[in-house]
């Protein structure tokens, strides 16, 4: 496509007359009487009018930037919802598994305060058994009972009944 020295000029006729709301056929007899073929001149308005779309994506752009504005509002207000709703599920989540770690630790707080009680009292009878000349309170005669045992072999089977 080969146009005259005026390129600039000749697209904002274009442009002109597009804005205007001219008829294509206007605009092509205008673009003819400035030595344009009329084939170009069909393509040049089709770059006008390819303008025009510009224009129009430009207005859509903005029309859309609006919509989001007003409904941006909608969207944060949902999604401040959806957190403080996850937030509580968490957080009871949480809860509960920490009374249940709770319960497991008291358990085994219980065992081992068991087990070192148990501990202490084995560690006192240890002891008490180390050291053997104390009776601690046990009344053990021996003599009585070797006594006890010869006597049960010297008499021996007194009666057998049948």
């Amino acid at each position: 496509m080969k146009l005259l020295g005026n390129e600039k000029s000749i697209i904002e006729i274009i442009e002109k007359m597009v804005k205007e709301g001219r008829p294509e056929k206007e605009i092509i007899k205008e673009l003819k009487s400035l030595g344009i073929k009329e084939e170009q001149a069909r393509k040049l308005l089709l770059l006008g009018e390819a303008d025009t779309f510009a224009l129009l994506k430009n207005e859509i752009r903005k029309i859309v930037k609006e919509d989001m504005k007003k409904e941006e509002e909608i969207f944060r207000k949902l999604i401040v919802d959806i957190v403080q709703e996850e937030e509580k599920k968490v957080e009871g989540s949480l809860s509960k598994q920490i009374q249940e770690l709770k319960l497991v630790l008291e358990g085994k707080i219980q065992e081992e305060t068991k087990n070192e009680s148990k501990k202490e009292k084995l560690k006192k009878l240890m002891r008490l058994l180390d050291n053997p000349e104390t009776t601690h309170g046990i009344k053990y005669d021996v003599q009585s009972m070797l006594k006890g045992k010869e006597k049960k072999k010297t008499e021996g089977i007194k009666e057998v009944k049948l």
